[in-house]
């Protein structure tokens, strides 16, 4: 019920009657709108910019998926309740017969259609998130019960290209590596100076092909963060032996025969 309140029964000072019967007549189109658009993100900045979509990790894409799916989970399951609490108060509600009670039950139905409107748009959401999730998993050859061990497989890889993605961010708008992209390579094994050379070595490099061909793709700089990847993917392992690890994690404690729920 996307209902329309009755405030031209308001005595307003600042709006007149016109004024308020103007913005009333359009609160339909605001209705409309809403239930299509009235969540604060598009589609398309999920996809691209909001949930860090360009990560370099299939599995972690899930993970930032499952994340959304989550919070939009948990929204819904509590306007949910909510909406059977108001159910209950109307019902008991409704036994009186005064004026007050009347007014109790018109303001928690319009509650109710608020929460509707919003719970739809989340399931939308879901949706959508799920049918991101989906798309991942087939184009990605992902296992479909695929584990945490799997994940955790990826991970340094994952971490490497991030690393090499902050750098060439640094470096292009500030002419040095911040001290979060130092600390990070240290943390990966990587000696920081030789990180920051293999960054300035991509750049001068791009620059010298922008110079000759005039166009470059972004497929330059994923080429250069998978070469990354493949050269100091086991890096990690000097970093794990001056903590006096053995391995990341624990692969004894980690989540590997779950499976769908029936």
């Amino acid at each position: 019920m996307n209902e329309v309140i009755p405030f031209n029964e308001t005595n307003f000072v600042s709006l007149t009657k016109q004024q308020i019967e103007k913005i009333q007549s359009r609160l339909p189109e605001y209705h409309r709108a809403s239930y299509l658009i009235g969540h604060s993100t598009s589609q398309t900045s999920y996809s691209l910019q909001t949930m860090q979509m360009m990560s370099d990790s299939p599995l972690s894409r899930l993970k930032q998926l499952i994340s959304q799916i989550n919070k939009k989970y948990q929204a819904l399951r509590e306007a949910y309740f909510k909406v059977e609490n108001y159910k209950i108060e109307i019902k008991n509600l409704s036994k009186n017969t005064d004026d007050k009670s009347k007014l109790e039950i018109k303001d928690k139905e319009s509650l109710i259609s608020v929460l509707n409107m919003s719970m739809e748009n989340a399931l939308r959401q879901i949706g959508m998130f799920q049918d991101m999730y989906d798309a991942i998993i087939k184009n990605c050859n992902i296992p479909e019960n695929w584990t945490e061990k799997d994940f955790e497989k990826q991970e340094i890889e994952h971490m490497v290209r991030s690393s090499f993605r902050l750098g060439i961010q640094d470096l292009s708008s500030t002419g040095r590596v911040s001290h979060a992209v130092v600390e990070w390579w240290e943390q990966l094994g990587i000696h920081p100076q030789m990180g920051e050379h293999r960054v300035r070595e991509y750049l001068v490099n791009t620059q010298k092909i922008l110079a000759e061909t005039k166009e470059i793709t972004i497929n330059l700089m994923y080429d250069f963060l998978d070469e990354m990847a493949k050269e100091f993917k086991d890096s990690y392992k000097l970093a794990l032996k001056r903590i006096g690890l053995d391995e990341i994690g624990s692969e004894g404690f980690m989540a590997q025969g779950a499976t769908k729920q029936q």
